[in-house]
């Protein structure tokens, strides 16, 4: 199919131009956060902050780093399923090298498809996987994220009436229901499409395999597992008496997380606790703020380091393993080997 001549020379300059046209994206996208923050928190005053923080105990914060380390755990067998569905399973280490790595910088960086394969293409170097089947295993674990916010989204749509709000304004429970309903339904389908799955996907000449309906129920539980972990390592950091409140805590998270990543904004700060702020009303705004504050050292930065160092260790092993027979040795005559010019 031929494009038409403008639309074809307007793809071509969005190509020529993706860079800066990704880093104005950016700056807008953080630009509009911080407003709505800014108009959010005008009204909070640095000293409530500072007595939050300081009513947060030692035991939640070691609670929510338990939890966190929990999360990257189970965030592992996003690649090792991965694996085993492209016919290349790695040693869990390496696997687990891989996800906390890919996670952390798409965490930390946004454009998750581009920054998670960069991180698993240098982990799993010197495997036998190549560039298709890092490029299949990102989709496959993007899917299995995908699908597990999908099935808590609409669980808890369908569940709890008044859970989709802002503010003090809160969806009517017959939309919210059929909002939920329709999710369900979809993910139903995609359940009844996996149970009859005939073989893999032939997209443009790009294979991808289609789970079975046991991967497929597998990827749900790990996702919703995740999820539910790594909201419970922020909801630990308010006080006890609003974490009977899990279930609109939830659903606000998830919000905030689709919003975040759609939002492309790096490690989606600011978008992400503005979603928070005004899906929570209930909760207060001090404590709610340096609960945010903490969780992103907590389960943003920290572990960031952690990847980018321990990333730097492999570069490290890989290098040291590197014979140094890569070298090609010089012919018998003395002759250097007539593939080498000077």
């Amino acid at each position: 199919m031929k494009l038409d001549p403008r639309l074809q020379r307007l793809i071509d300059w969005l190509h020529a131009h993706r860079t800066w046209l990704s880093a104005l994206l950016t700056v807008a996208v953080l630009g509009v956060a911080g407003l709505a923050l800014w108009e959010i928190l005008k009204e909070v005053k640095l000293a409530d902050i500072g007595a939050a923080f300081g009513r947060i105990t030692p035991h939640q914060v070691a609670l929510s780093i338990g939890l966190t380390a929990l999360s990257f755990f189970v965030l592992s067998f996003y690649d090792v399923l991965g694996l085993n569905a492209i016919g290349k399973p790695q040693p869990y280490w390496r696997a687990l090298l891989g996800s906390f790595t890919a996670y952390n910088l798409s965490h930390n960086l946004g454009f998750a498809p581009i920054t998670g394969a960069a991180a698993r293409w240098r982990a799993y170097r010197g495997t036998n996987l190549d560039p298709g089947d890092i490029a299949r295993l990102v989709v496959i674990a993007g899917v299995t994220f995908w699908l597990g916010i999908f099935l808590l989204l609409g669980v808890f749509l369908v569940s709890f009436p008044g859970a989709l709000r802002v503010h003090d304004a809160t969806m009517p429970y017959g939309t919210q229901a059929l909002i939920g309903g329709g999710v369900l339904l979809a993910i139903a389908i995609y359940l009844a499409a996996c149970a009859r799955q005939t073989g893999p996907l032939n997209i443009l000449g790009w294979t991808l395999p289609v789970p079975t309906l046991r991967q497929a129920l597998i990827q749900f539980a790990l996702a919703a597992t995740d999820i539910a972990i790594a909201s419970a390592a922020l909801l630990v950091l308010l006080p006890p008496e609003v974490w009977h409140h899990y279930p609109d805590f939830l659903v606000a998270y998830v919000v905030a997380v689709v919003i975040a990543l759609l939002a492309h904004a790096p490690g989606g700060i600011g978008v992400f606790e503005a979603v928070v702020l005004v899906t929570l009303p209930e909760v207060d705004k001090p404590s709610l703020i340096s609960a945010l504050i903490l969780y992103r050292l907590i389960y943003y930065w920290g572990p960031l380091l952690i990847a980018v160092g321990l990333l730097g260790l492999n570069e490290l092993r890989m290098v040291r393993a590197k014979p140094a027979t890569d070298v090609q040795p010089a012919s018998r005559d003395g002759q250097l080997p007539e593939d080498i010019t000077l």
